[in-house]
């Protein structure tokens, strides 16, 4: 185009140059000067005039393909808000000008043409949730970070609608909040699939939980009915499991409340020595009846026998052990087997351990072993009475006891008295 308009240029050049040539005029010449100027300008404007409409073409073709983009992209954004049940707010400090998207309203289930107002929201809040949102609201725009909050509206039928709604702060040159923003997002679905999924999981566990209380019941059954086997050799009643196990725990509970036992021991601590204790004398089944069941005073070669009782016990535990080590109830168990002839002077078997250096749940068993032996009948003795016994136990306070379990016996002595009658009386 500038190409034409130079060859235009050209030929009007020589026209003028002729015409000059030709009139020799020179008001004529001047004249035909004015005029070519006047022409070139008005070619230079239409040059310039034509370039500037085909930009304004081209632009304004891309402003309406912008446009139809922005439209598509606004209807995308309000589809996917609809779809994700999100709406839009804003909330301005210095005007206090709220603004509601339409989304939000349909979440609200408030009228579309109904101004946005914090009474109209709280309107549909909760009652239960009110004073926490209220709480909110008042210190909103002391926050300067992003959060998120949840709670329940109640619609106009009495309907339960769960909402989670997001805060973004905008910061004025003064680090001040001015302007906050967000969204709020019907979550009931969501909800009401969490709150089944958490009753599907306490139903699952209830049903797991059954299910090991029923394998544990089986597997102890078996264990008691092992050791009751092994105890009716030398127990009449064949209840003395029993009620060693019972004065095991009630002696922990008691010790519990008292220092320094405190810290040793809680209550899987207690329920664990209920369930342990009476593999104390499952090595016996080891122990040859002529010496078990002798009626007389041992030799001290029967009695070195005897003694063995509390290894083989703790090695078939150990064995055990091995494949479950961390399983409380075997590891309690070895240690009861193993050391609860010992004694807290160190006079006892099978280590000669003193004081502390015997396990708190052996120490525990040695006494309630004795008591009960004491109590009952044998073949090589007559039962002694509670109060002869507690003489006894009284007498070896610091010697065979852990002194301060002794203590805690002679304060509950009648207890443990009621104890063994009912424990008695039931087998």
């Amino acid at each position: 185009m500038v190409s034409d308009m130079n060859d235009k240029n050209i030929i009007m050049q020589k026209a003028l140059a002729k015409n000059i040539e030709m009139c020799k005029d020179k008001d004529l010449a001047l004249y035909a000067l004015d005029q070519f100027a006047k022409e070139i300008d008005q070619n230079i404007q239409n040059e310039l005039l034509t370039r500037l409409l085909m930009d304004y073409a081209v632009i304004a073709r891309q402003i309406e393909v912008f446009n139809k983009q922005l439209a598509r992209s606004q209807e995308m954004l309000f589809e996917a808000q609809s779809i994700a049940m999100l709406g839009r707010w804003d909330f301005y400090r210095d005007s206090g000008e709220l603004i509601w998207s339409d989304s939000m309203r349909d979440i609200l289930e408030v009228d579309r043409t109904e101004p946005a107002s914090v009474e109209t929201f709280f309107a549909c809040v909760h009652p239960e949730d009110l004073a926490k949102v209220k709480l909110r609201y008042e210190k909103i725009f002391t926050i300067d970070k992003p959060w998120t909050t949840s709670y329940r509206l109640i619609m106009r039928d009495a309907r339960i609608k769960w909402v989670q709604l997001r805060f973004n702060p905008e910061i004025d040159s003064e680090g001040k909040v001015f302007h906050f923003y967000g969204t709020i997002q019907d979550i009931t679905a969501m909800k009401k699939v969490e709150e089944e999924l958490a009753k599907y999981n306490m139903q699952l566990e209830a049903l797991v939980e059954a299910k090991v209380q029923e394998i544990s019941a089986a597997q102890m059954a078996t264990i008691y009915a092992l050791v009751k086997l092994a105890e009716s050799r030398d127990d009449d009643t064949g209840t003395h499991i029993e009620r060693t196990a019972s004065f095991c725990r009630f002696l922990s509970k008691k010790a519990k409340a008292v220092s320094p036992y405190a810290e040793q021991m809680n209550e899987k601590f207690i329920e664990t020595i209920y369930k342990a204790a009476p593999l104390h004398d499952i090595g016996k089944v080891g122990i040859p009846d002529n010496i078990l069941l002798k009626p007389a005073k041992l030799t001290e070669e029967e009695f070195a026998k005897m003694k063995t009782h509390v290894v083989i016990g703790y090695n078939t535990l150990a064995e055990v052990g091995q494949q479950h080590e961390q399983n409380e109830f075997i590891k309690m168990g070895m240690d009861i087997a193993r050391y609860h002839h010992e004694k807290w002077n160190g006079s006892g078997y099978m280590e000669g351990l003193a004081g502390e250096a015997i396990p708190l749940s052996a120490r525990i068993m040695a006494l309630a072993d004795v008591y009960d032996a004491l109590r009952s009948k044998r073949i090589y003795k007559e039962a002694f009475s509670h109060e002869k016994t507690c003489e006894i136990i009284q007498q070896g306070k610091g010697i065979h006891f852990d002194p301060r379990l002794v203590e805690i016996f002679i304060d509950s002595h009648e207890e443990f008295r009621q104890l063994y009658d009912r424990l008695s009386t039931q087998g």
